[in-house]
């Protein structure tokens, strides 16, 4: 899906002859830093998925892979190009050339959102994966979880990180040596 997100934002606009001279900045100022992006992630999620099948992407990283999807493709419709005609865009090829200053200004958000949502999906394909290797060793994924475990440990007699355990240290070795 990456390779398609990319050959659309920056090849998309020779579906309606409106590609430019602007094409090979496109390819290398956005789809490039876009494809590796969404690239990593995907590995990263290919290897999470590998490591623990049965919950291999979270519910807010599959949204957010969608999202990014669907931002990525409106910027690919709305990016222009400079071509002999003037300059155009999918929308305005769609539209007329008078929407031309609608098309810049959702561009331009579309575009700092697409890297945005690019840049979030490989954090959390890496936080996903952290979570399921802790997860597989038996560590506590959340703050509630080390919290549920330290009152269990509590209720159960066990000291807390850092206290000595009951019955140890040289006031118990005293103690035990009194008649």
């Amino acid at each position: 899906m990456a390779m398609v997100l990319v050959i659309w934002v920056v090849f998309g606009r020779i579906a309606v002859d409106a590609l430019g001279s602007l094409v090979w900045v496109y390819a290398f100022a956005l789809g490039l830093p876009l494809m590796v992006l969404h690239t990593v992630a995907a590995v990263l999620f290919g290897r999470d998925a590998k490591l623990y099948p049965s919950a291999s992407v979270s519910l807010r990283a599959s949204l957010t892979v969608i999202g990014s999807w669907i931002v990525t493709a409106l910027f690919g419709f709305f990016l222009p190009d400079s071509t002999p005609d003037g300059t155009a865009s999918v929308f305005t090829a769609l539209t007329g050339p008078d929407m031309m200053g609608i098309s810049y200004g959702f561009a331009n958000t579309l575009g700092v959102m697409s890297v945005a949502m690019a840049v979030a999906l490989v954090l959390l394909a890496l936080t996903d994966l952290r979570n399921t290797r802790r997860a597989l060793r038996g560590e506590p994924l959340s703050e509630d979880e080390i919290l549920d475990r330290m009152e269990a440990q509590r209720a159960h007699g066990e000291p807390r990180h850092g206290e000595p355990r009951r019955g140890s240290g040289a006031a118990a070795s005293s103690e035990s040596r009194r008649p």
